[in-house]
């Protein structure tokens, strides 16, 4: 308004002057300058406009400098976290891995020791004999009995006296209407297994002897008894060594 306003008064004060192609031109140059500071008005409010879009495009851009920071910081966060994580997942494996090896060893060994003393076991009861069926009485001698037996049912002469054994006695809890086995401990082995060879005479009769095992061994045996005499019917030859059977002079060994 204020330019407006001095241009009319310009105007009006020319137009009161004399010379009228001198109004004109300076008319002219007026227009033109208005006509400038008019494009110089635009160009301003292009300017302005285009400063404001910079301002917030800075904004965006130190927004999202700050995120990318935020990001590269918890990137080196999870990184940093990563390799904690892996150092001690390597340690675990280290650790699952030594306490595998340890628990190896110690089945190892546990298997080995009872070996060892099913071995022991196996050689104390090496010169026994279990005695089956023979009439349980109230206070027998058991070592005059197993004598007698021999003697009359094995028919091996003369051994009340020329055949020692270190402890006879019959084995389990009593239970009524059950006759439970006799133990001999012989002396001498070879005693033992003359005794033992003789036990074909027992065939037929109620009476049995038997090798002394392990309760391990005894229960092998019990499984293994059934495929023996199987075996037996067929044809095949077949025995019982400790917890071992054998058909055809062949190993057997149960599928899985």
């Amino acid at each position: 308004m204020g330019q407006m306003d001095a241009c009319n008064s310009f105007n009006v004060h020319v137009t009161a002057s004399p010379g009228t192609d001198v109004m004109a031109m300076i008319i002219k140059r007026l227009d033109s300058m208005d006509n400038k500071l008019s494009r110089l008005d635009t160009i301003q409010c292009s300017v302005d406009s285009i400063n404001m879009r910079i301002q917030t495009m800075e904004l965006k851009v130190n927004e999202l400098d700050d995120k990318v920071q935020a990001l590269e910081r918890s990137r080196d966060f999870d990184s940093q976290t990563l390799l904690e994580m892996n150092k001690h997942h390597k340690e675990l494996d280290s650790f699952a891995s030594k306490m595998s090896k340890i628990e190896l060893e110690h089945k190892s060994i546990e298997i080995a020791l009872k070996s060892e003393i099913q071995d022991l076991k196996c050689r104390r009861m090496r010169d026994n004999l279990l005695f089956h069926k023979i009439k349980e009485e109230k206070d027998e001698n058991c070592e005059v009995k197993i004598l007698q037996f021999i003697e009359e049912k094995l028919k091996i002469e003369n051994a009340s006296s020329d055949i020692r054994l270190q402890r006879v006695h019959r084995i389990g809890q009593y239970s009524a209407g059950k006759t439970r086995p006799i133990v001999a401990k012989f002396t001498d082995f070879p005693d033992r297994e003359r005794v033992r060879r003789a036990a074909k005479e027992l065939k037929g009769s109620i009476y049995g002897i038997s090798e002394q095992y392990p309760k391990e061994i005894v229960d092998q045996r019990r499984k293994l008894i059934p495929i023996m005499l199987q075996a037996r019917r067929d044809g095949k030859e077949a025995y019982l060594k400790m917890d071992k059977l054998y058909i055809n002079n062949q190993l057997y060994r149960e599928s899985c």
